[in-house]
């Protein structure tokens, strides 16, 4: 079973870097004894004294922008990933666009049909038991899959947008979903009749990191911060909807038997994917964890 489609999976804070180094103290300029003669003299020494403190401004910015961009240069080349996969995903660490900006809107563009030159080619998306998985497999594996129809008041409140302080491509947002299983879920041709039952998902988070070309290559769906919250037996997003139906799937990270069963559904096809295969899969994602199988030790 494959996530909902990006157009369905869904703060604004920069998180600049801090402690910058404390700012040096511009001299004073020693100001010349000079007896006002005439109106006219005092006039022009007020405008020059406004264009002095006014040049000395724009020195002391100039110094502070200078500074702050040093310091945060040096503590994003300082900081390596442990993760090969997420070093890689730095790129140059400077991107020339706004990504918090632009990850708001392709979150706010989900409800219509997504453009898919906004995706790389050597796009993936990774849930905690879902992908690596391609975008067109993403799209092959909603086919089918009635989820969005079987809850037609699906609300789902995103906030809370952050860039990741390591890596400046990468932009983390919060989702809270809630829905009422109102219309019956055909799943594949199995239909789960409506319980009417009102769903409230606990907060997951969820993340977006483009390239220097502007285009989404990597997503991280779905992760529980809380699975106290809700009532979904600690489920989120999709799989949320999914136990809400009545589909009430153990799909945690290493269970053996939801392992199993995504590893059938693998080889048989015809259902979508959990995750893509191996030729599918981009060179730059290196992990060797598949769909529910526990997490790599870089």
């Amino acid at each position: 079973l494959a996530p909902l489609s990006t157009c369905q999976l869904q703060s604004p804070n920069s998180n600049m870097a801090t402690g910058l180094p404390s700012l040096f103290m511009i001299a004073a300029l020693a100001v010349l004894s000079l007896a006002p003669g005439s109106t006219a003299f005092v006039a022009t020494k007020t405008a020059s004294n406004a264009n002095t403190n006014n040049m000395y401004q724009h020195q002391q910015q100039a110094l502070i922008t200078s500074m702050h961009a040093q310091t945060q240069t040096a503590a994003q080349s300082e900081t390596k990933s442990k993760s090969p996969m997420f070093e890689y995903l730095k790129f140059d660490g400077a991107p020339t666009f706004d990504v918090l900006a632009k990850t708001k809107q392709y979150v706010a563009d989900q409800a219509v049909e997504m453009d898919e030159d906004l995706f790389d080619k050597d796009y993936v998306l990774r849930g905690p038991v879902i992908g690596p998985i391609s975008r067109a497999d993403l799209k092959t594996s909603q086919n089918g899959l009635g989820i969005v129809e079987a809850f037609p008041d699906l609300q789902i409140d995103s906030f809370g947008y952050t860039i990741d302080p390591e890596n400046p491509y990468r932009c983390f947002y919060f989702q809270r979903w809630k829905g009422t299983h109102s219309v019956d879920m055909d799943a594949y041709g199995t239909v789960y009749p409506a319980t009417n039952t009102e769903m409230e998902t606990p907060l997951s988070i969820f993340s977006v990191v483009w390239t220097p070309q502007e285009q989404i290559i990597y997503e991280q769906v779905g992760a529980v911060v809380d699975r106290f919250e809700g009532n979904t037996a600690g489920k989120a997003a999709v799989f949320g909807m999914l136990h809400t139906a009545g589909l009430k799937l153990e799909a945690s990270p290493g269970s053996p038997i939801f392992r199993f069963i995504q590893r059938v559904g693998h080889v048989v096809g015809g259902m979508g994917r959990s995750f893509s295969k191996e030729e599918d899969v981009p060179s730059w994602w290196v992990s060797k964890s598949r769909g529910a199988d526990g997490s790599d030790q870089f």
